[in-house]
């Protein structure tokens, strides 16, 4: 992923808009499909937690859905803090959302909350993705969405799609919907 430039936006619908635009022209056409994902499950939703937040395209659309309470979790929210965190705390302030943003392992029950819906595109590893669902997993309530289902370091890769699918079998979620264009995202939901 690009580290896409975002000093000169001004307000979060400009972010989002501006880090879609540039993220789909270093990496094609509905690399960012996940967006129009999050924001069609957010309106069933009263809380998101995000796992692997970078500069923070998928919070800038999370933020616009306005949920009660936001929670970002990254190991390093440099990135974050450099370009989104203005925008985002304003935002927030203004629209009564509840915004945590911690620095922490993903794996970590530090970093856990009860949320509607947990979006994961950190590390992107079956390994790594099974343990963020072990910890997390038992505190959702509709939705886990993930990204790079399809595709993974420019090669077709289904292993965190499998990975995904078979934790869900295990624990009483199903696919509800999934995007294989460009490297793809998944939603599950509980049965």
């Amino acid at each position: 992923m690009i580290n896409a430039e975002m000093g000169h936006v001004k307000t979060i619908e400009e972010f989002q808009k501006d880090i879609r635009r540039q993220q789909e022209e270093a990496h094609g056409k509905d690399y960012c499909a996940i967006h129009d994902a999050i924001l069609k499950y957010m309106k069933n939703c009263n809380s998101y937690m995000e796992l692997g937040t970078h500069v923070g395209g998928t919070a800038a659309v999370a933020l616009l859905a306005k949920p009660k309470d936001i929670y970002l979790i990254d190991v390093d929210t440099s990135r974050y803090r450099r370009f989104l965190r203005p925008l985002a705390e304003s935002y927030a302030k203004e629209h009564n959302i509840n915004l945590d943003v911690k620095e922490c392992d993903s794996r970590s029950l530090a970093c856990t909350n009860v949320v509607d819906m947990l979006v994961i595109d950190s590390y992107h590893h079956p390994k790594h993705l099974t343990e963020e669902l072990d910890v997390h997993g038992q505190f959702v309530r509709k939705y886990i969405i993930a990204h790079d289902t399809s595709v993974l370091h420019g090669k077709p890769n289904e292993s965190l799609y499998k990975t995904l699918v078979e934790w869900g079998k295990n624990k009483g979620w199903g696919v509800i919907e999934r995007g294989t264009t460009n490297v793809g995202y998944t939603v599950i939901g509980k049965k």
